[in-house]
């Protein structure tokens, strides 16, 4: 197999062993009697844990190597999900998502970085494809999530059982694998912090919508379609399923639109949709209007955080693993203040009111949408 076809394969595994929960949140919020307010704050453990990573995750990736750390990240990760999938105690609850953040935050550094060198190594475009691989293994983690509700499957038996699937195969891949070398220009000096820079919060303000919209629709998308329509809860967990496919869709063919059309007309073009998608399901009249809605804000968010990551990697003024970890760190903050703010303004004023905070995100990127093909620092 080849180094582009093994770091595709991880982007997918990754997705799958940390992408169950979110099909599962309504169960455990009922299972531990919280309300909208009190799931927002302990989602908010989840970003914590990927901020507090973060920090020092570049300098961990530059130190112990991409494949060590997804060698024993990846099933951390799992083990996480499965053991939320138990859990009946609330005190439980914030530890086991600080946990799961850490592991998803230090692994998410790591195979970035590891695509990153596979494209300098290769000379051939695979960002957007690894995403979109990252893309399919969430949503294959929805579908499975969608199934289980429907059974019903409890949510310990459901993630309990990706546990041992997930450390097997990342076992079988990543042990004979040989990691991608450094790329040229990589800097080898190491400031050991990922503090980001101005460019990369200039790039983080890019990447706003789609991280605010993936944020909102893994953590929010079903109890809005349970409270908004009252359907059977395998249909309100069909909201991941269309968000998935279509970013699936577009990640899978943006590299070829992007060589074809540039990645700023790309980027505008698709952004403009995620933001048409926000509007609809803000207003959606049936649960079918707010489906297509999802899959617009899908696809709308297929491009950013690939070329966010791309053109942190290759920026000049730093190493490769600190200048992804200092994005992703920058991204992380706006990740740990969504779910606590969904939830304030979904207990206050309405789930429905709640989504609307994705649209002025979507404007930002309208905005900034030439930062993607600005030469870095």
């Amino acid at each position: 197999m080849t180094r582009g076809g093994a770091i595709m394969i991880i982007f997918f595994l990754q997705a799958f062993a940390g992408g169950g929960v979110f099909a599962r949140i309504p169960d455990i919020q009922l299972r531990l009697n919280l309300s909208e307010y009190m799931l927002g704050v302990a989602l908010t453990f989840g970003a914590l844990g990927g901020l507090i990573s973060i920090v020092f995750a570049g300098r961990l990736v530059a130190s112990l190597g991409t494949r060590q750390i997804l060698l024993i990240g990846v099933p951390i990760l799992a083990a996480t999900q499965a053991a939320l999938g138990f859990n009946t105690s609330i005190f439980l609850l914030f530890p086991l998502l600080l946990l799961a953040g850490i592991s998803f935050s230090v692994t998410n550094v790591a195979m970035n970085v590891e695509a990153d060198r596979v494209e300098s190594t290769d000379g051939k475009r695979i960002m957007n494809r690894c995403h979109g691989m990252w893309s399919a293994g969430m949503l294959l983690a929805a579908l499975v999530g969608v199934g289980a509700r429907a059974l019903p499957v409890s949510p310990g038996l459901h993630l309990g059982l990706v546990f041992p699937v997930i450390t097997v195969l990342v076992l079988i891949l990543l042990w004979p694998m040989v990691a991608a070398p450094r790329a040229a220009d990589d800097k080898s000096d190491s400031r050991g912090v990922a503090l980001p820079s101005r460019r990369t919060l200039l790039l983080m303000l890019f990447g706003l919508s789609a991280s605010f919209a993936q944020s909102s629709t893994q953590n929010w998308s079903v109890i809005y379609m349970r409270d908004s329509f009252g359907a059977p809860d395998w249909v309100d967990t069909l909201t991941l399923p269309a968000f998935l496919i279509a970013m699936t869709l577009g990640r899978m063919f943006a590299d070829g639109w992007i060589t074809r059309f540039g990645a700023s007309r790309v980027s505008f073009v698709l952004t403009f949709l995620g933001l048409a998608g926000s509007v609809a399901v803000v207003a959606a009249p049936t649960l079918w209007v707010a489906l297509a809605g999802f899959a617009f804000i899908g696809i709308g968010t297929a491009v950013q955080f690939p070329l966010m990551i791309t053109a942190a990697a290759r920026s000049s003024a730093r190493q490769a693993a600190e200048s992804v970890a200092a994005v992703i760190f920058a991204t992380a903050l706006v990740m740990m203040v969504a779910p606590a703010l969904m939830g304030w303004v979904a207990e206050t004023e309405g789930m429905r009111l709640a989504f609307a905070l994705s649209i002025p995100p979507f404007l930002i990127t309208l905005v900034l949408v030439k930062m993607v093909t600005a030469k870095p620092d």
